[in-house]
């Protein structure tokens, strides 16, 4: 007997069509499109050159693109630390609270303003009018400077910032992931008396583990293409030293209009995002 079709028989896959359509069509072929840009010299307007792999080897020559890349690397340790740790603290902390509506809206209120936003107060706060001029007050006058024009030193006061916004939906997630714990575990723990330590490390932690690589792939992938921020509060200067790899794609392709370059940063960064987050999330996973 012959079988007739029926699209009831693919009706889960329909559902996920559009989303599967949506990421080809604008993620899939824009990558492939900057990856055949890489090889070419092309400023936007006149024909393009092929030039090989020279886009590739002016870019690790340059010192610009290897202070980006030291940047970036700085970024992302530091962002992931702080950004795991300190949500974790708060939320621990929040569950614990007689007060936890309160102190998730005090934490969470950071995350409701945009990364626009948060940097142009960020600046405000940090500029010789703000929070200098009132340690200069205190006695401290040293400390009375532009502290986001002094090299490197902005960039970790550009991190605080950063993860300072990003601070109220880890911690959310973390509260989440707090409270969906089963309790007999932690209960069994503490009558065989379990420290606080030993039941954080031993018990919580443990059982918390998805909620943790979620945060951490989140914290991961934003760290690497941060842009907003410091392009707000620096331009990436004083002399290009605050660069991070997002900075530098934007920087060569739409200020110099070296948009083989660009495509090239943004490859060199997609291959390091693709690669780091593979191996994090398969050792996360792995069963032991």
């Amino acid at each position: 007997m012959r079988k007739t079709f029926s699209l009831k028989k693919y009706k889960d896959y329909l559902y996920i069509m559009p989303a599967v359509l949506f990421v080809v069509i604008f993620f899939v072929t824009s990558i492939i499109y900057a990856f055949r840009l890489s090889f070419f010299e092309w400023d936007g307007f006149s024909e393009m050159t092929f030039v090989g792999f020279g886009n590739y080897a002016k870019l690790f020559g340059d010192k610009n693109f290897l202070t980006s890349v030291m940047n970036t690397i700085i970024w992302v340790a530091s962002s992931l630390v702080l950004s795991m740790a300190l949500p974790l603290l708060f939320a621990i902390l929040i569950t614990k609270s007689s007060l936890p509506g309160l102190f998730k809206n005090v934490f969470y209120f950071p995350s409701a303003l945009s990364a626009t936003v948060g940097g142009l107060l960020m600046t405000s706060i940090l500029s010789v009018y703000g929070l200098p001029k009132i340690m200069g007050m205190l006695g401290f006058e040293n400390l009375v400077r532009d502290w986001l024009s002094i090299p490197y030193v902005n960039t970790f006061v550009m991190i605080i910032s950063g993860v300072w916004q990003g601070l109220g939906l880890n911690m959310l997630l973390f509260i989440s992931g707090l409270n969906s714990i089963d309790s007999s575990p932690i209960e069994a723990a503490q009558i065989e008396g379990a420290g606080t330590v030993q039941l954080y490390t031993k018990v919580v932690f443990p059982l918390l583990k998805n909620t943790i690589v979620v945060v951490l792939l989140m914290s991961l992938v934003n760290s690497f293409k941060t842009f907003d921020n410091i392009w707000v509060m620096t331009k990436g200067g004083p002399y290009r030293t605050s660069e991070t790899l997002a900075l530098t794609m934007y920087e060569e392709s739409f200020i110099r209009n070296d948009f083989g370059r660009g495509a090239a940063v943004a490859i060199v960064l997609t291959i390091v995002v693709v690669f780091v987050s593979y191996f994090n999330i398969r050792n996360s996973f792995k069963e032991d």
